[in-house]
């Protein structure tokens, strides 16, 4: 199966965006944090997962996949 990416978006009551990034190997999750946060607003906190220390692999792919959950 090829290499996909999976971004959760957790909206808060308050308005507050929690995003998590999976499937996305090294520091390129952090583009696409920055790409996203042009368009929804400031980043507060980053926390980054074991994927951003693995090595990224090799092969681009454009396999993007976006789920919306809303949290009470």
């Amino acid at each position: 199966m090829p290499n996909s990416h999976e971004i959760e978006l957790f909206i808060s009551e308050d308005g507050e965006i929690k995003v998590h990034i999976k499937g996305m190997k090294g520091p390129g999750c952090l583009k696409v944090l920055d790409s996203l946060a042009k368009d929804v607003g400031e980043v507060k906190n980053k926390e980054l997962t074991g994927e951003y220390y693995e090595k990224p692999l090799t092969q681009n792919n454009n396999n993007t996949n976006i789920r919306h959950d809303r949290t009470a």
